[in-house]
């Protein structure tokens, strides 16, 4: 072999070696998403816009959140392996939650169907922090 194919194997070799694997993602039940949010002040990072927002979820079913610098009140509640959430003057919507390596992420569908990253949550607190 020439040293110039010998060199160019081995760089597709060292290219293929540094390229990652898709990390594993599962999507969480009823009572992993109830265990997770209940009575938790909720850190979100929306990938969207760039927004972050602080929202409290009561065991009761009430929803406070704290997002640009306003206070929201709503409701939540978990159903077919979703949370759904309801605030003041907007329709319910239910999504998906994954958990992927040791993030959190909300999904919903794009408009060709497809799921879509919509949120990141970074951080769960217990208790009312807001």
């Amino acid at each position: 072999m020439s040293k110039i194919r010998i060199l160019l194997i081995s760089t597709v070799i060292i290219a293929i070696s540094g390229c990652q694997t898709k990390q594993e993602s599962t999507q969480l039940k009823s009572a992993e998403l109830q265990h997770l949010f209940s009575e938790r002040t909720v850190e979100s990072y929306n990938l969207i816009n760039g927004s972050t927002s602080f929202t409290y979820y009561g065991k009761d079913g009430q929803v406070s959140q704290k997002r640009y610098w306003e206070n929201r009140k709503g409701k939540w509640r978990i159903s077919d392996n979703m949370i759904c959430l309801q605030m003041a003057h907007k329709s319910e919507s239910c999504r998906a939650v994954y958990l992927e390596g040791d993030r959190y992420y909300k999904y919903r569908a794009d408009d060709q169907g497809q799921p879509q990253k919509i949120i990141r949550y970074r951080q769960f607190l217990t208790g009312n922090r807001i």
